[in-house]
């Protein structure tokens, strides 16, 4: 499991007007938490954040964070739980992190990567990803930094389920056997509706013979009246 370290500060503007500070500052307002550890209210700089979870296990890295609380260095072990985003810019404004005990299972979604193109794609069909992470309950340090789903054999109208997943013993799967991770959907067919318009052309054509019918009765008159 890939292992990160983060170096932050310890959040002294609280309430609102002391978050928004943080973040025309351009940093973000965070909490670590944690079962039998005290509460911190974190500054977190944007740059470190990213470099710490450029890993390839993304955000599902362990953080060893550092909190500078003056003359007293704390170190927590974590992972990062929740990003809640501005819903205007999509920038984060607030982070969840969970002070993790390396001996107790946790539950983390770990995504799918999807490798090669089905043969039903190539065919023509959608390919429809369901599940694009998967929950597993594993110690910290079991974490999988991915499921790698090969598509290459899939056909039209197949689907992968849960129950081809290799998983290394310790880990436990949270969804059922059969559930669908992603299937081939058939290619749509454009369907050109055509009965309305043949409709209309039958209509006309009745028209049509309905008006040379009744020519063809006028003149019959005419020659009778002249006779």
């Amino acid at each position: 499991m890939a292992q990160s370290t983060l170096n932050v500060l310890k959040r002294k503007r609280m309430g609102k007007s002391g978050a928004r500070e943080i973040r025309k500052e351009g940093n973000i307002p965070a909490v670590l938490y944690g079962k039998g550890t005290e509460t911190l209210s974190l500054v977190i700089n944007p740059s470190e954040l990213k470099e710490a979870l450029s890993t390839a296990a993304g955000e599902n890295t362990l953080l060893e964070i550092r909190v500078k609380d003056g003359e007293e260095d704390i170190k927590k072990l974590s992972l990062l739980r929740e990003i809640q985003y501005d819903f205007l810019t999509s920038k984060p404004i607030h982070l969840d992190f969970q002070a993790l005990d390396m001996n107790q299972k946790i539950t983390v979604s770990v995504p799918v990567q999807i490798e090669g193109k089905s043969i039903g794609v190539k065919e023509g069909g959608i390919l429809e990803e369901i599940l694009r992470e998967i929950s597993v309950e594993c110690l910290p340090t079991d974490i999988p930094n991915s499921f790698i789903v090969d598509v290459s054999e899939l056909e039209v109208g197949h689907s992968i389920h849960v129950n081809v997943l290799e998983i290394k013993e310790g880990i436990s799967i949270l969804h059922e056997q059969e559930d669908t991770i992603l299937t081939v959907l058939a290619p749509k067919v454009e369907v050109v509706e055509i009965e309305e318009v043949e409709g209309e052309e039958g209509v006309e054509g009745a028209e049509g013979a309905e008006e040379d019918t009744s020519q063809e009765e006028a003149k019959d008159e005419g020659s009778e009246e002249g006779n």
